[in-house]
């Protein structure tokens, strides 16, 4: 009897050993699949269009950016209070939120205290990314926007509001 009881301590101690393998690796492929979701999502990086932009903007001198009207959705008497007057920028709780498309997702840019500070970061987000087919906010001389990109290259925002 006792040979008995040995040999099936020994297999259910085998048994348990297996269990683990398969347990270990589940773990690591779920790591993996977490990192590859993180790794998915990366922040623009707008700096080198930023820098061609300024030069462009200080070799011209008299360059104007005009802005585009915002398509309405809806009806306009009806307000939403997650609506906003700017194009790319919507309420999200007590702030203000900016997004842009780009190759039909939409990317975040930023949150803001303020609906024109996150139309600003928009225009500029715009103006790297599509250039002249950008959708503007604001009217812009060359020389605002040369500001406006000197800023951010320097800070890594926009100006906030005074």
């Amino acid at each position: 009897m006792l040979s008995k009881i040995s040999i099936t301590k020994s297999n259910s101690h085998a048994s348990n050993n297996e269990k683990d393998i398969p347990e270990h690796q589940e773990e690591a492929k779920n790591i993996k699949t977490l990192q590859k979701r993180r790794s998915r999502s990366t922040k623009l990086d707008i700096r080198k269009s930023l820098i061609r932009l300024r030069k462009r903007i200080m070799s011209k001198n008299t360059m104007k950016f005009t802005q585009t009207l915002k398509k309405n959705r809806g009806n306009p008497n009806k307000y939403l209070g997650r609506r906003s007057q700017y194009i790319g920028v919507t309420k999200n709780n007590t702030n203000w939120q900016a997004l842009i498309n780009v190759k039909g997702a939409k990317k975040y840019i930023g949150t803001f205290l303020h609906e024109v500070e996150a139309a600003k970061a928009y225009d500029l987000y715009s103006l790297a990314m599509q250039g002249k087919k950008a959708s503007l906010n604001f009217n812009y001389t060359g020389k605002e926007m040369a500001k406006m990109i000197s800023y951010f290259l320097a800070h890594g925002s926009i100006k906030p509001l005074e």
